[in-house]
């Protein structure tokens, strides 16, 4: 997902509400990109086809022109508009289909939102470039975590977390159950998947299927395999089974994708 890197917003305006009992409008259509993060409370929103809802620290981005629905029943949130710097916007594919992006490391956000908050007063040019900055910070704090390089080192001050990271990581190639690694660390898979989103804001589930994802690309890439030898290798039932869950995550098929990236 080095992808996302090359792809750099850059904020045109900020709006910060407080303590929203509702929204003004059910819904707007805006000239600019969008972003509406939650810092307090949550909202459900509809854009075209696809719907969800957004809780604190989560974030939705919406493109030009398109009808946004909301509603909320108590919500504090930034309101963001922004365009794509040189006009490079992100591959679909990488970015969700319903447009909800989700930041594992909620203190970081949680600082840089704070530091956002602060900057609403500021009218100046100082303050557009800084806020600007912070925007930034956010989108590349959401770039690292989606990249394979950090999906497959998350970071925990806890020792114990730690520990259950590296088992999980040991156990890609294998496939093992979620059980079989609370086992190990004499927990039940109930107590961590909640330890686990408590600390990344996601399930082990995830997790796994991310490092599973970000494998069989890199094999893809690098290395001449089979498709049965990298279903094999990432601890998929076989290469059907590989090929029907990469394009839905990639939004191509596994061949198009090793053609695209290889020379």
């Amino acid at each position: 997902m080095d992808e996302l890197w090359r792809c750099n917003p850059e904020l045109i305006f900020h709006v910060y509400v407080s303590g929203a009992k509702q929204f003004q409008k059910p819904y707007d259509t805006y000239k600019n990109w969008s972003c509406f993060i939650a810092e307090d409370g949550e909202f459900e929103y509809r854009m075209g086809n696809t719907s969800g809802r957004v809780r604190t620290g989560d974030m939705v981005l919406c493109p030009p022109d398109t009808a946004f629905h909301r509603t909320t029943s108590g919500l504090s949130f930034h309101f963001i508009g922004f365009r794509w710097e040189h006009d490079r916007v992100p591959p679909g594919y990488l970015l969700p289909d319903n447009g909800r992006l989700c930041i594992m490391n909620n203190r970081r956000l949680g600082s840089t939102l704070s530091l956002l908050r602060e900057t609403t007063p500021l009218k100046t040019e100082a303050g557009l470039q800084y806020k600007k900055h912070l925007f930034r910070d956010i989108w590349q704090l959401y770039a690292v975590e989606s990249s394979a390089l950090m999906q497959a080192s998350l970071i925990s001050e806890d020792p114990f977390v730690q520990r259950a990271v590296r088992l999980l990581q040991d156990h890609v190639e294998s496939g093992a159950p979620l059980k079989q690694v609370a086992r190990e660390l004499g927990i039940s898979p109930v107590q961590l998947t909640r330890l686990f989103k408590k600390e990344f804001r996601m399930t082990p589930v995830k997790y796994i299927a991310g490092l599973r994802m970000a494998r069989a690309a890199r094999l893809l890439i690098h290395t001449g395999l089979t498709l049965a030898d990298i279903a094999e290798r990432c601890g998929y039932t076989d290469e059907h089974h590989l090929s029907k869950t990469f394009k839905s995550v990639m939004g191509v098929n596994p061949s198009a994708y090793r053609k695209d990236h290889t020379v």
